[in-house]
């Protein structure tokens, strides 16, 4: 792990070879540490937090919300805490020790050296460990919407025979999931009774697409797997054109430019079917959305004719 220097005679090493090994060594066990502790900190509040959103009843999730908070906060301490160390005791020792060294000096590499490697371990090491914990912590807020869906099914069969007109007290089966307050007509006496929705009912038009999303997700990412492959493509491409610039062989550069012409054709093709798989993630996910709130079918209908305009 801390093969930064390679070994030479102590004797003909400088006085300050030492003081960098021992920083780098110092700076990559207090990183495990942080790491570790990042790890155990992580594992501990993920179910937690999944817990808290399952049993959090409020609409806007605002208990659970206040602890994910929370729980980021303390991540990005940890974060906060290896930035500074890094600051503090990395880089104001590569700066002490580099700004009494000269740059004509056969050891200054060794400066220089310890200064990325630190860093890469920092930057790629623990900042990659970080982003991890981070996008997973962020992933216990995906809720799974067809739970909720199903409780306003549930809830909806227990109650849609239960309603009586408040005239004659006939029984009036109520025939859809309202969204809000509706006036329903007696079939016998024909008063108009309103019927309020309960809140788990008023509930669905803020999950409607959501659960749209989640149902067509496996759509979505076929267009955005589609999507990047034109700059994959493109900057394959463009490093191969780049290694010609110096090429002399010209059978070489045969095959170079005949590889350069299958991605430009494998580009094209990516750039023609990227719109295509996102017009039919756009129809399937409007489509569910409308069949679970079938009233608002006008309105999203203007909204998916919108957003066609503007992709």
């Amino acid at each position: 792990m801390f093969g930064l220097f390679k070994k030479e005679k102590e004797e003909s090493l400088p006085d300050w070879y030492c003081e960098l090994q021992e920083s780098q060594e110092r700076w990559f066990s207090f990183l495990e540490k942080l790491e570790t502790k990042m790890e155990e900190f992580a594992t501990a509040a993920i179910p937690e937090l999944k817990q808290i959103l399952e049993e959090d009843d409020d609409l806007y999730k605002r208990t659970f919300q206040k602890v994910y908070s929370g729980v980021n906060g303390q991540l990005n301490n940890i974060r906060e805490k290896a930035r500074d160390t890094f600051e503090e005791k990395i880089l104001d020792t590569y700066q002490n020790i580099n700004s009494q060294v000269s740059v004509l000096s056969k050891y200054y590499g060794l400066i220089s050296d310890f200064r990325t490697v630190c860093s890469d371990r920092y930057h790629r090491g623990f900042e990659d460990k970080y982003e991890y914990w981070r996008k997973q912590i962020e992933k216990t807020q995906e809720r799974d919407l067809e739970i909720e869906y199903q409780k306003i099914l549930d809830e909806f069969e227990s109650i849609k025979d239960k309603f009586s007109c408040k005239q004659c007290g006939g029984n009036i089966t109520i025939e859809k999931i309202f969204l809000i307050e509706t006036y329903i007509s007696c079939p016998y006496c024909k008063t108009q009774n309103t019927f309020a929705p309960s809140t788990q009912g008023r509930n669905l038009q803020h999950i409607a697409r959501g659960l749209a999303e989640q149902r067509t997700a496996h759509l979505q990412e076929a267009y955005e797997i589609e999507n990047e492959k034109e700059r994959a493509f493109y900057h394959q491409r463009h490093e191969l054109s780049l290694s010609t610039i110096h090429e002399t062989d010209k059978k070489v550069l045969s095959e170079i430019n005949a590889k350069m012409d299958e991605l430009e054709e494998q580009r094209q093709s990516a750039i023609q079917n990227a719109p295509k798989l996102y017009h039919t993630y756009l129809r399937a996910m409007y489509d569910e959305w409308n069949k679970i709130t079938p009233d608002l079918k006008e309105h999203n209908e203007k909204m998916y004719q919108n957003q066609l305009k503007y992709k």
